[in-house]
Parts: C-alpha cells; sequence; structure tokens
C-alpha cells in the first residue's frame, strides 16, 4: 500500500491531509459557495444545494479514502492558513502505478499559480513513491484548468468525446486527458 505524506510542504502553500471536523466542513462549504459562479461550471456537486453536511461526508469520504490508500485528498492552505482549495491523488492503482489528479481553488486565488505548484507538489511525492504515471482530466471549455497541465509540461494525450454528462445543462462534455511520466518528470529536474 502507498503510504503518502500528510504534509507537503511549498514555498508559498502546504497541502494538509483532509481532516473532517464540523469547523472544517464550515470553512471548506464556505469558499464552495464563493466560488460557485466558477466552479458550478465544471463541478456538478459545486450548487446552490451544497450544504454544510455535504462538504462534512465529502471530509468523511476523504477519510477513509486515505486509510484505505485508494485517495489521497489534499487540503491547500497558504502561508497565513487561509483554506485555498482541494488537490487530490484519485483512483490510486498501486498495481499500475498511475493516478488521477482532481483539483479545485478558490476564486479568490485563482489565477496566482497556486494550483500549479500544488500539483508539482504532488508530482514530486508520488512519483517519489515510485509512481509511474499522473493524469489530469479537464474540461476542453475549461481553459483555466487546461492551463495547469499545459504549464507543467504535461502531455495532451487527446480528448475524450461526450465522456462526461453535465446534469446543469443536460449535454455531454468532450474531456481533454493530460499525463506525465515519471521519466518526463525526471528528465525536467
Amino acid at each position: 500500500m502507498i503510504v503518502a505524506s500528510e504534509t507537503l510542504k511549498g514555498k508559498r502553500i502546504t497541502l494538509q491531509k483532509a481532516v473532517k471536523s464540523f469547523a472544517m466542513a464550515q470553512v471548506h462549504n464556505n469558499e464552495v459557495k464563493k466560488s460557485l459562479p466558477e466552479l458550478s461550471p465544471w463541478l456538478g456537486w459545486a450548487t446552490e444545494e451544497y450544504a454544510i453536511e455535504d462538504s462534512y461526508e465529502y471530509l468523511q469520504g476523504c477519510v477513509q479514502e486515505w486509510d484505505k490508500g485508494t485517495e489521497f485528498n489534499y487540503m491547500i492552505f497558504d502561508e497565513n492558513k487561509n483554506f485555498m482549495g482541494m488537490i487530490s491523488a484519485l483512483n490510486v492503482k498501486e498495481k499500475d502505478k498511475c493516478f488521477e489528479i482532481g483539483y479545485w481553488i478558490s476564486t479568490r486565488f485563482s489565477g496566482k499559480g497556486y494550483m500549479q505548484e500544488a500539483v508539482t507538489l504532488i508530482e514530486k511525492e508520488f512519483f517519489g513513491l515510485g509512481i509511474n504515471r499522473i493524469v489530469i482530466h479537464t474540461d476542453v471549455l475549461n481553459k483555466k484548468s487546461a492551463n495547469v497541465p499545459q504549464n507543467l509540461g504535461y502531455i495532451l494525450e487527446g480528448i475524450q468525446r461526450q465522456a462526461l454528462w453535465n446534469k446543469k445543462e443536460k449535454r455531454y462534455r468532450d474531456i481533454n486527458t493530460f499525463s506525465k511520466l515519471r521519466s518526463e518528470y525526471e528528465q525536467s529536474l
């Protein structure tokens, strides 16, 4: 089983293993609510109806998945300990040595390179643990999200046509598939 560090420290941010508490659920939910105009087009769960109880349930699931070694969900904090968003190593396949990164960041921190730093911290940790391949999926219309892997040297493998149902728009969306291999990561050091 992969054993990941609970804290990853960068130059401007810290990634901390997600914790389940009502106080953290309130903070999480507050940032989601403030960022709904930017999050809701891309994340089906980001709706006006998303309640503190939903945040708490999500954080509870984060802890359970971490303990099973199938997902590693990190909260992102700035140097002032402000909660900024989430980044996760999802669908960890230890046998295949691969996983997918999922992320979101609060609007007030968007566009400042914080998510690139978070992805870089995840890469360093997990390639160091023997992972061979990391995948990032983005909606083809979500240019800001796609900029993260593009700026970090991920390869666009292709577009999955009509791969995701958008409940709000009642239509399928196309999804970019980006990847980076450990050998590519090591060459960039």
